[in-house]
């Protein structure tokens, strides 16, 4: 199971709503020593983009194991004030406001992206990336699919995409 869905399974989010804001704030490279910017909360890092102290504070150190920073990020929308529920504009408010609720802040005056949390969830932006994760949560449930049932698929004629065997 892919470390993402397992955290997020763990805290009671969507896997698809932990990825699209993993790959918004990383611009899609989904680095987990991507670089934003700095602010007040000193050089911002990482899937979620943790300030200097969130990071100490929930351990997203380079001695850490990927599947450690992927906890960390889960670890923080919780110790944030995030709920199982929220809606995702309260879930991204939580990373790029501090915390869920805060959906009209922007953080562009310290060198984020333009626009509101609300208007970045709108944004084609976001949308963007929420098919990126749409796309890799897909490949990962077939080919957990296609290991647990390997008789049951085929190829499909382009060769590169897997479907069920009707």
């Amino acid at each position: 199971m892919p470390l993402v869905v397992q955290e997020a399974g763990r805290i009671g989010m969507e896997p698809e709503d932990l990825l699209t804001i993993m790959s918004y704030e990383t611009g899609g490279s989904l680095d987990p020593w991507q670089k934003g910017p700095t602010t007040k909360w000193g050089q911002h890092r990482g899937l979620i983009q943790f300030g200097e102290p969130q990071a100490k504070r929930y351990g997203y150190t380079p001695r850490a194991s990927l599947a450690d920073l992927v906890k960390a990020s889960a670890d923080y929308f919780v110790g944030s004030g995030w709920k199982p529920g929220m809606p995702f504009v309260n879930t991204y408010a939580t990373v790029n406001a501090g915390s869920p609720g805060r959906v009209h802040a922007s953080d562009s005056h310290v060198g984020g992206a333009p626009g509101s949390v609300l208007d970045k969830t709108r944004s084609a932006n976001m949308a963007g990336h929420r098919a990126k994760a749409q796309n890799y949560l897909a490949i990962c449930r077939d080919e957990a699919a296609r290991r647990l049932h390997p008789d049951t698929y085929t190829k499909h004629s382009s060769g590169t995409e897997r479907v069920w065997r009707q």
